[in-house]
C-alpha cells in the first residue's frame, strides 16, 4: 500500500461535497494518526520506508474514507444538501453584494482613487480652458 495523499484526499472531500471545516479538520487529524503510526513504528526500531508503508496500511483505504464521509449528508456543504435552493440563493446574494463590492473597493483604494480623481480634474480643467480660448479666439479671431 502506498503513501498516503493528504492534498488529494482533501480535494476529493471538498468534490463531493463535504463542508471544507470538516474536511480539513479531517485531513488533518488523519495525518496526526499518520503520522503517529509512524513515530510508533520507529520506537519498535523498523525503517523509516517500512514504517511509513505499515502507517498507511493501518490507515487503510482512502477511497473507504471518502465514500464513508460523502454518505453522510450532514457533513455536507448546505449547496449539496439544499440543491434547489442554492440555485435560488446564490444568484440572489449576488446580486446583493455586486453594488457594495465598488463601495468597499474604493474604501480599501482611497488615496488612489483620491490621486485619480485630482488628475481627472486637472484634466477636465485644463480641456475647459482650452475650449474656452479657442472660443473666444473663434469670437474675437
Amino acid at each position: 500500500m502506498r503513501e498516503p495523499d493528504f492534498n488529494d484526499l482533501a480535494a476529493r472531500l471538498l468534490q463531493s461535497g463535504i463542508a471544507p471545516r470538516h474536511a480539513h479538520r479531517t485531513v488533518n487529524e488523519i495525518r496526526d494518526h499518520y503520522d503517529d503510526l509512524v513515530d510508533a513504528a520507529l520506537e519498535e526500531g523498523v525503517s523509516r520506508r517500512k514504517a511509513r508503508l505499515r502507517a498507511a496500511h493501518e490507515l487503510g483505504r482512502i477511497d473507504d474514507l471518502v465514500a464513508e464521509m460523502s454518505a453522510r449528508r450532514e457533513l455536507k456543504t448546505w449547496a449539496f444538501r439544499y440543491p434547489r435552493a442554492a440555485i435560488v440563493v446564490y444568484p440572489l446574494a449576488c446580486l446583493a453584494v455586486l453594488p457594495v463590492a465598488p463601495v468597499f473597493a474604493g474604501i480599501a483604494n482611497a488615496p488612489l482613487l483620491a490621486r485619480w480623481g485630482a488628475s481627472l480634474l486637472a484634466a477636465g480643467l485644463f480641456t475647459a480652458a482650452l475650449l474656452l480660448v479657442l472660443q473666444l479666439s473663434i469670437l474675437f479671431g
